[in-house]
């Protein structure tokens, strides 16, 4: 027999009303009023004898109906049915799926409208990825969602740099849910960032109301924590706020600005309950205390941190076209973004040895190729350079006033505002018969195809994506008079990888444009955008700084200018050039090097330290013998150190057994190599043991008598 009372309970949560007078020994009976509608439920509580039961229902539903209620019967074998076919019903699943692979067909479709051609078909390229700093080897899709249905809590972040997949992911992870019936249904909200600043755990409430209107927000939260439903955040970094100076202060507010939306977060994650959050790279992610967050939920759920890097030209590209491409003295890698593979992978080639005629311009192709043919769609007589000064318009106000969603009629009212002169200069060029007012004109612009008007469940207006929104913005600095400053840092993302793919010149011109704003850069982004843009690295802006999580090839390191006393971490670094006699005092920590060169003479073994570090041509190796005979012994304080910094004398008792490696670094007392040599010197006596992420040392628990008596802690 069926549990009675927490039948009942059941009921409740979805609204119903127990009806005692309507019940009976082996069914219950229950009412829920929907507006003018009065409806009742007479449900059994054993599977068997299912004749006896109806029997008596049937006199209590007689009674019911003479009431005014429309009556059902309802059997089940378990509570379990009960939960599942409740659920089904009131969260309308059906719909529910169908609704989201509408979002999803839309989505699609914007991609498509982002091209020339519109015979092109779409098809999701997976890219290379890294998950908890490891290769990732299946495609990542799968992997994600071969996690879903296992037992326990569990929140997945995916990063990637602006406009290199994350919401193309999160929308494939959304149709591998809907395709596969056994697995949960999803909840996906994206987040953009707007002219209001709010709270997250109103947004999340205010979102959960939205979407499901027949039941309140705690019974949806409840089914998320039982795992029927996954949570899906797209573009939580639209909510960040992070100042780019790298000291501890400055770190701790970050991280502090940070920690309502992780707890907030933290709460759902119980029994079963999965949430997938979707970011561009941050800091913030990398840092001491969200590690330390981490290993305070240890115990209460499990993280999955993939990183999409940069697309393999060859998974878009076939052959003959990367040869052409080639052929003209095209640097492949610098194609590396989705938006323009996307576009090359349309073209046939034709085409694309058209474009080889002046390959310095293929980005300029794709824009005017896509302006050209919205003269054709729209019926628009408005040149490309016309369309370009209201794109730039537009996005000049958007990073000035730190926002990138803005609703259709505001869009309208800033076009016929802001851009009067161009309208009127457009409407000269029809015939006095079929001039279209400026409402209509304006109209007519706000529904461009480089303009996203499917943002999930709102509606609003945004760039189709991060690479024609970068385009504008970096036009915008290429042009300012003076030194250009953005309302917020994220705005200089989209414009560095739009312009990676433009000729050498652009490439200096805009680096040397962002100097203005280059000290609100965080180390790690500031170093990469040099990188990028410029395929070596001198600024002498990066001394006492940790750089981490960068995957960067073809560069040159400091063969200009220094860096001093800076920690690397979680890097991989691929064909680039080190020229060690400008670096000084610094530690590359969990690296990996493909087939690089460190080019050096006469160097001190105080310039690198390679700690957990990897390479295939065993130049670390080399490196660290050049010095074997000058080898010292070590001072007879620095294991004590070590161990005092991972367990304070002031404290105690023992708060964490894991430590931030790379505050170990953080004294002058010690160097580098002193430091590394204590920390293997601990691992090779097991008090120190490497812990499950590269970023954390462990203590060993076994070993801690011994870990005391060194530190000479009392007893």
């Amino acid at each position: 027999m069926i549990n009675r009372e927490k039948t009942i309970e059941l009921y409740k949560k979805y609204g119903f009303k127990h009806r005692k007078s309507s019940s009976g020994n082996y069914f219950l009976g229950f009412t829920y009023k929907t507006g003018f509608f009065n409806n009742a439920e007479l449900v059994s509580l054993i599977g068997e004898d299912k004749e006896k039961v109806e029997l008596e229902m049937n006199d209590k539903a007689n009674e019911l109906e003479k009431l005014g209620f429309s009556t059902k019967k309802t059997f089940y074998s378990s509570f379990n049915e009960i939960e599942t076919q409740l659920f089904k019903g009131f969260f309308n699943v059906s719909q529910w799926k169908k609704n989201i692979k509408h979002e999803y067909e839309s989505f699609i479709n914007n991609i498509l409208k982002s091209l020339p051609d519109n015979s092109c078909k779409y098809k999701y390229i997976n890219s290379p990825y890294i998950k908890n700093s490891k290769k990732g080897e299946s495609k990542i899709v799968e992997e994600v969602c071969n996690g879903l249905n296992e037992k326990g809590a569990e929140l997945t972040i995916i990063e990637a740099p602006a406009g290199f997949g994350k919401t193309s992911t999160s929308y494939e992870i959304l149709n591998w849910l809907l395709e596969n019936t056994d697995y949960p249904i999803p909840f996906f909200t994206e987040f953009s960032r707007d002219r209001q600043a709010q709270v997250f755990s109103h947004i999340l409430i205010r979102e959960v109301d939205r979407s499901f209107t027949s039941v309140n927000s705690d019974l949806v939260i409840e089914q998320v924590k039982k795992g029927r439903i996954i949570i899906v955040l797209d573009g939580f970094d639209e909510l960040l706020h992070e100042s780019a100076n790298d000291d501890k202060n400055n770190q701790k507010e970050n991280f502090e600005s940070t920690e309502p939306m992780l707890e907030t977060i933290s709460e759902l994650l119980t029994d079963n309950s999965k949430v997938i959050l979707t970011s561009r790279r941050s800091a913030i992610f990398d840092g001491e205390l969200f590690n330390e967050w981490v290993d305070k939920y240890a115990d209460t759920f499990r993280i999955n941190r993939y990183r999409i890097e940069s697309p393999n030209i060859t998974d878009w590209l076939d052959d003959e076209k990367i040869k052409k491409l080639k052929k003209v003295n095209i640097q492949i890698e610098d194609l590396a973004n989705p938006v323009l593979l996307t576009f090359l992978r349309s073209i046939n080639i034709r085409k694309l040895k058209k474009l080889c005629e002046t390959p310095k311009l293929i980005v300029e192709h794709y824009f005017e190729s896509m302006l050209e043919r919205e003269i054709d769609r729209q019926n628009l007589r408005m040149s490309v350079d016309q369309q370009n000064k209201l794109f730039k318009l537009i996005a000049q106000d958007m990073s000035s006033n730190d926002y990138t969603t803005i609703s259709k009629e505001a869009l309208i009212s800033f076009i016929k505002e802001k851009a009067k002169d161009i309208l009127q200069k457009v409407r000269e060029s029809y015939s006095a018969q079929n001039r279209p007012t400026i409402d209509k004109l304006s109209n007519t612009l706000s529904n461009h195809a480089f303009f996203d008007k499917s943002s999930y469940g709102e509606n609003n207006i945004e760039f189709i994506n991060e690479f024609v929104f970068g385009n504008y913005i970096g036009l915008n600095i290429l042009e300012f008079d003076g030194n250009w400053i953005a309302s917020d840092e994220r705005f200089v993302e989209p414009a560095v990888n739009s312009y990676i793919a433009r000729d050498w010149d652009t490439r200096k011109r805009l680096w040397k444009k962002l100097e203005s704003i280059n000290e609100f850069l965080e180390p790690s982004i500031r170093h990469k955008f040099e990188a990028q843009l410029t395929r070596v690295v001198n600024d002498n802006s990066y001394d006492g700084v940790d750089i981490s999580s960068l995957n960067l090839k073809n560069i040159k390191f400091f063969k200009k200018g220094s860096i001093n006393k800076s920690i690397y971490h979680n890097c991989t670094f691929t064909n680039c050039i080190f020229y060690l006699e400008n670096f000084n005092d610094v530690t590359f920590l969990n690296c990996t090097f493909w087939n690089c060169l460190f080019e050096f003479h006469e160097i001190s073994e105080q310039s690198i330290q390679f700690y957990n570090c990897k390479d295939n041509t065993n130049v670390i190796q080399s490196y660290e013998e050049s010095f074997q005979d000058d080898e010292q012994t070590e001072k007879p304080d620095v294991q004590k150190y070590i161990l005092t910094k991972i367990w304070p004398l002031s404290q105690p008792s023992l708060r964490r057994i894991h430590y931030f490696l790379s505050n170990l670094f953080q004294t002058d007392e010690f160097t580098k190599k002193e430091l590394i040599k204590g920390i293997k010197e601990l691992k090779s006596k097991e008090i120190l043991i490497d812990a499950h992420d590269s970023n954390f040392i462990q203590i060993n628990k076994h070993k801690i008598n011994e870990f005391k008596k060194i530190q000479g802690r009392s007893e």
